[in-house]
Order: structure tokens, then C-alpha cells, then sequence
């Protein structure tokens, strides 16, 4: 089921449910996680789907190269060469935070490969700031500094901030979690990708997909407020909001029984 497949510099992480008779998904994840946030949402759409998960790099499994690109076109390129590689011409796309601003760039660069939009909490309208980028990717204690935000705050508090309900925080999710940052590699990555960051979609270039598109939100988001919805719902001509209560950023996390029910029924 898991797989690897070279690109552009990348060895890029997978994990593919095969059945070709049946709609394929396409799950990318948010930033700091990784395929193994969607394991709920793949068990519940597991006997209806297939199902393709990527590791966008250099999360999960993915290589930890900083001298790779990790910017969004690059990574809708790389989601279509898999695509490609596994015969794959059309595919529904759920992506997560980071994961739904790169499914948004791929609706937009290849609108005849995608069938749906699934956005849980997507990035949006955030600008590049090459200001910013220069001064912390020229920095060469930047890497360290990450690595020590990111272990006094600690992975358990991350989640915290991003669950409103702290009971579903297993040490199995802890252990998950915790496992790409064992590795010191990536943090020049995490560097690079602000470095790299474009900026999210503008409201013109949102404005010419017209995909069907479910975005759906947790009313208790401390990452991205679940306002900045109703602000998307503006631009993009065919798409749908619906807010979840009690919940957090971390849609896949807490709220897969009722992502996996809109899944479902619009594609039944």
C-alpha cells in the first residue's frame, strides 16, 4: 500500500487504497502532519473510494531535502506526475490547511483532473512576504531555533492548540506525531518552505474555479478562524460552507464521521 516515487529532487511518500471500479480520492494533509492524520477518514471511505494519500514532502515519510522546492505549484505538479505514474486521469481532492491551499492550486492549474473540493480549514489569502522569507532563510541559526520553539512548546501542546477536545489525544497520536521531527533534517526544511511559500490563490485567480467545493470548518479553529470561510465562499462560484461545532483545526482528527457522511452522500 505504501510507496515511494522520485520527483524532481523529492522522494515523495504515498499510501494507495486500490480499487479501480470505484471514485478516487485524493487526501492531502497540513502542515506539521502527515497521511497519518486521515487514517479515520480512510477507514470510514475505505469500502467506497480509492484512496491516495500523500506525504507532501517533506512531512511523514517523504525525503527531508532543503534543496528541494516545497512551493505550491511545485507540489500540484508533483500530486499530478503520481496521479499520472499510478493511471490516475480524475480524482475528488480532500486536502486539509496547507494540503486544501495545495488542492485549490491544483484545481486551478489542472481543472480537468479534478472531479470535487474537499477543503477542511484551507489556508487562504496569505500573501508571500519576501522580506520576512530572506531574513529567516538567511539566517543560519534559523533551523535551530525552530527545533527549540518546536520542542519547549512540544507536539502535545501543538495538538492541544489544535483539538477542542483534548480527550481524543492518545499517546498512539502523540508517538505519530512526534516522529518526523525525530529526524533533524527537517527543520532547514521547514525554513525553505517559508522561503518558498508563494502566497495563497488571489480572489481572481479563486474566482475562475468552478469546481464543486465543500469547505467545511471547525468553529472552534485557533489556527485559521472559521470566518475566513465566509470570506472564500465569495470568490469561489460554486462552493459551499458548513461550520462543525466543538471542533478545532484538526478536522480529520475530531470531526471524520461527519466529513466522511458529506463524502459519502455526494458522491453516492
Amino acid at each position: 500500500m505504501r510507496s515511494t516515487i522520485p520527483y524532481k529532487g523529492h522522494i515523495i511518500s504515498f499510501t494507495f487504497y486500490k480499487h479501480s471500479l470505484k471514485p478516487t480520492i485524493v487526501m492531502l494533509h497540513g502542515f506539521l502532519a502527515s497521511t497519518y492524520s486521515f487514517r479515520k477518514l480512510i477507514s470510514l471511505l475505505q469500502e467506497h473510494f480509492q484512496i491516495m494519500s500523500i506525504d507532501i514532502p517533506p512531512f511523514g515519510e517523504s525525503e527531508k531535502s532543503n534543496a528541494c522546492l516545497f512551493s505550491y505549484d511545485h507540489m500540484a505538479d508533483a500530486v499530478r506526475y503520481i496521479m499520472k505514474d499510478q493511471s490516475i486521469d480524475k480524482a475528488i481532492f480532500l486536502g486539509h490547511s496547507m494540503g486544501g491551499q495545495i488542492s485549490l492550486r491544483f484545481a486551478y492549474k489542472y481543472p480537468e483532473h479534478i472531479d470535487r473540493l474537499y477543503l477542511l480549514a484551507p489556508c487562504s489569502f496569505m500573501r508571500h512576504s519576501p522580506l520576512f522569507a530572506k531574513a529567516i532563510c538567511h539566517n543560519p541559526l534559523s533551523p535551530f531555533i525552530t527545533r527549540s520553539l518546536l520542542k519547549r512548546k512540544g507536539v502535545y501542546e501543538m495538538l492541544r492548540h489544535s483539538i477542542y477536545q483534548d480527550h481524543i489525544i492518545t499517546d498512539e497520536m502523540l508517538e505519530h506525531y512526534k516522529k518526523p521531527f525525530l529526524n533533524k533534517k527537517i527543520y532547514p526544511c521547514i525554513i525553505k518552505i517559508l522561503n518558498d511559500h508563494q502566497g495563497d490563490l488571489s480572489e481572481e485567480e479563486l474566482a475562475t474555479i468552478d469546481i464543486p467545493t465543500d469547505i467545511i470548518w471547525g468553529k472552534n479553529d485557533k489556527i485559521i478562524p472559521y470566518e475566513i470561510g465566509y470570506e472564500l465562499i465569495k470568490y469561489l462560484p460554486n462552493a459551499r460552507l458548513t461550520t462543525l461545532d466543538k471542533t478545532g483545526h484538526l478536522l480529520p482528527e475530531e470531526s471524520a464521521h461527519q466529513i466522511a457522511k458529506m463524502v459519502r452522500q455526494a458522491n453516492s
